[in-house]
């Protein structure tokens, strides 16, 4: 009974459970393969930024790696030079704080030293 129902299963294609679990873990397995060849290849380009295994590069590859290296310097400044103008930026305003607190606060002891001077007379 089970051998005519799996062969009507096969003729209709119907999967069986055990087809499925097959399936399933091939999947699996492929998608674990990818996923290591992935890693590997982001391992290697890494070690490249960094300037480790380029001996093994040819004249193409150690070209591009220059530009990408190129082009990432260039948003390292980039990001570096608007964190030190708004830094610089923040400072100035604090400083123009400070002298309007500083200006206020002479005016206050200017005005203090006025009435103590005055009740002197």
């Amino acid at each position: 009974m089970d051998r005519t129902i799996a062969r009507y299963r096969s003729e209709v294609g119907l999967l069986g459970s055990t087809d499925l679990r097959t399936r399933s873990l091939e999947y699996w397995r492929n998608e674990i393969e990818e996923l290591k060849r992935t890693i590997d290849t982001m391992e290697t380009r890494l070690k490249h930024f960094s300037g480790e295994d380029i001996s093994v590069l040819g004249m193409k590859e150690l070209k591009q790696l220059e530009r990408h290296l190129k082009v990432g310097v260039e948003r390292i400044r980039s990001k570096k030079h608007k964190v030190l103008q708004e830094e610089n930026n923040r400072l100035q305003k604090r400083l123009h704080e400070l002298q309007d607190a500083n200006i206020s606060s002479g005016i206050l002891q200017s005005n203090a030293r006025n009435a103590f001077d005055q009740q002197k007379i």
